[in-house]
């Protein structure tokens, strides 16, 4: 039997993802059934599962499939050479994909399907990225500005980013033409003249 090449497996990997994404933006996690995903991948339900070990698992596929590479940037910003405000620019300039909608919808149910069942594990995951993205984020504020004497106000502020970007994600999906980048302009701005000060121990 002709083995099937690589190319082959990950392009049907793909079209399963966008095959869910499609139906979960329809349905929702919850309701939508592997049945119905592989009909719209046309493919069996026993292809998802050589893929995908469940519906969540799926479900995490998709999520990570097109925010992975922006979340190891910040998670190790070392590695990409980039300065906090190009990078920030770069994740914000994301948030015109018409795909990151799903990607939000899908990251919203997730997390309260985690806030329901604490036994999921979905919550230490959350809470782990909370964690090393803030670090990042904290990491090149550092590098730009320098270290301000209260380093501890750093890391609140870090804090307070990774969540301006999340409420960003949901004014987004809620009001598609929200300028979020006309937001993060002015918020870059606020922490330009903080951190400067800072800095310059005023």
């Amino acid at each position: 039997m002709a083995r099937v090449s690589d190319a082959h497996l990950e392009a049907r990997r793909l079209s399963i993802l966008r095959a869910a994404k499609k139906v979960f933006s329809e349905k929702g996690i919850a309701t939508a059934t592997m049945v119905e995903i592989a009909a719209e991948a046309c493919c069996s339900p026993g292809a998802i599962y050589r893929y995908f070990h469940s519906k969540e698992d799926l479900a995490e596929g998709c999520m990570a499939e097109s925010t992975q590479a922006v979340r190891e940037a910040w998670v190790h910003p070392e590695t990409v050479g980039l300065s906090f405000r190009d990078l920030a620019h770069l994740t914000f300039a994301e948030l015109a994909r018409p795909e990151v909608t799903v990607d939000t919808q899908l990251f919203l149910e997730r997390a309260l399907a985690g806030v329901r069942e604490p036994e999921s594990g979905t919550l230490e995951e959350f809470r782990s990225e909370f964690e090393s993205v803030p670090r990042g984020i904290r990491f090149l504020m550092e590098q730009q500005f320098g270290t301000p004497a209260d380093s501890a106000e750093v890391q609140t502020m870090a804090e307070a980013l990774y969540s301006f970007y999340w409420g960003a994600r949901l004014v987004k999906l809620l009001n598609p033409g929200a300028d979020t980048d006309a937001q993060l302009r002015t918020v870059y701005y606020l922490i330009e003249r903080t951190l400067s000060a800072r800095a310059d121990g005023e």
